[in-house]
């Protein structure tokens, strides 16, 4: 009984304790760090040691922030939620010249786009053409700012405004941790898996093709329909768009003017059965509308809700959010031609 008492009591000593917490912290935090640099998941350096050719992210504004900061300065910037990182960067240099980088970033909102701006001017990579794609769930109040742009420290604005990266917490990141574990699990696997976005940004696009059965898609669609007004439009309750939120468009609009940076708006269409829908309620209705006319009064906009080919073709769109390739081309070529 003595035995066991004494070694109970060696165990749980508080001297001892605390050596084995440090010792054991110091283990973990080597381990992570050392993973962290060989991987390298955010290509933070400039080596490669295990010659990984595709490197992942967990999520996608944490891959094109740290992807872009090995990039040099571009020319345009197109800025986003997925409707807009599915359009091809190089269809915006065909038509404007110079380079191009999509920084969309999945289910962005109003802060989004600010938080991008914003971290353009900040590591003086200002381009000389922004084009954005504008959701019209963006400006629903109800809708709180994506969580991943919240825990982003060079995009959020609101938590992080005057946040300098430091360049070695990076390599002690849990979170790049675990996309260091994705990227060698991919990497190793016998299925090649490839990143979600290309060397531009881009997502790559919706193909068309000719024999799609647009009567079997419909179900599917109509179920896509009623989640999204649900979760984005408030189950019709969005009736006003958010004054936060047009008050951070006027931001951005000032930003460019004062880097001499040319803004280019446009909403991005919405499914003609969706629109319809949103049309139908005297709310929404009234949010649609509100925003068209705010929009307005900005230089460059462009409206596609009342563009007759989105309203009765189909085809463009893939699924009740996305648009094809050869809409994307289409989108652009009317934003950009037209002013």
């Amino acid at each position: 009984m003595n035995f066991f008492t004494s070694i109970s009591k060696q165990s749980y000593h508080p001297t001892q304790w605390l050596k084995r917490v440090a010792l054991f912290t110091a283990l973990i935090s080597f381990v992570i760090f050392t993973v962290n640099y060989i991987v390298d998941p955010y290509n933070i350096t400039n080596y490669n040691l295990l010659k990984i050719k595709y490197k992942f992210a967990r999520d996608d504004r944490t891959q094109k922030v740290n992807y872009f900061k090995t990039l040099p300065k571009k020319d345009n910037i197109l800025i986003g939620s997925s409707r807009v990182y599915s359009i091809n960067p190089q269809t915006v240099t065909k038509i404007l010249g110079g380079t191009t980088y999509n920084f969309g970033v999945g289910t962005a909102t109003v802060e989004d786009h600010l938080g991008v701006v914003k971290y353009l001017i900040k590591t003086h990579k200002i381009p000389q053409n922004i084009i954005v794609g504008v959701d019209f769930y963006t400006f629903n109040p109800q809708i709180p700012a994506n969580k991943y742009f919240l825990k982003n420290r060079e995009l959020n604005f609101l938590s992080y405004g005057n946040y300098k990266e430091n360049y070695l917490a990076k390599f002690f990141s849990i979170d790049a941790f675990r996309a260091s574990f994705k990227t060698l699990n991919r990497h190793f696997s016998s299925k090649k898996e490839k990143p979600r976005f290309d060397k531009d940004g881009w997502a790559g696009g919706y193909e068309e093709y000719q024999n799609r059965k647009l009567e079997k898609e419909l179900p599917k669609i109509k179920e896509e329909i009623s989640e999204n007004i649900e979760l984005f439009y408030s189950n019709m309750h969005y009736k006003h768009i958010d004054p936060k939120r047009k008050a951070y468009y006027q931001e951005l609009a000032k930003i460019c003017k004062e880097h001499h940076i040319t803004l280019y708006l446009f909403t991005t269409p919405l499914h003609p059965f969706l629109l319809k829908k949103l049309n139908s309620s005297p709310k929404t209705a009234n949010a649609l509308k509100e925003l068209v006319s705010f929009l307005s009064t900005f230089e460059h906009f462009t409206n596609f809700y009342d563009d007759v080919l989105f309203q009765k073709e189909l085809r463009h769109f893939h699924g009740s959010t996305h648009t094809s390739t050869n809409a994307g081309d289409i989108i652009l070529d009317k934003v950009l031609t037209k002013n």
